[in-house]
């Protein structure tokens, strides 16, 4: 089945947003009347997982980055310093 627009954004408001108790009872009385939108529920609920795991690990390669250009450049060789006397005490 393929899942309108409208029910995405409605998803995305139940599972993303603060719905008042009486829209939070509306969806999980649907939830328990139309099967599919439970299917589509978990399918939302999994990309957001992966956007969020994706920019995790962009994050972390952004890091490692900085981290590879600050302990290996010579011009931040007085930065290196002042970080290695701080883990020294």
């Amino acid at each position: 089945m393929k899942t309108s627009w409208i029910e995405l954004s409605w998803i995305e408001e139940q599972l993303l947003g603060d719905p008042k108790p009486e829209e939070k009872l509306l969806f999980q009385a649907k939830l328990l009347l139309q099967p599919n939108l439970k299917g589509s529920v978990q399918w939302q609920q999994k990309t957001y997982q992966l956007i969020r795991d994706y920019g995790r690990q962009q994050i972390r390669q952004e890091i490692a980055q900085v981290a590879q250009e600050l302990f290996s450049e010579p011009e931040h060789y007085s930065f290196r310093q002042k970080i290695k006397r701080l883990f020294q005490k």
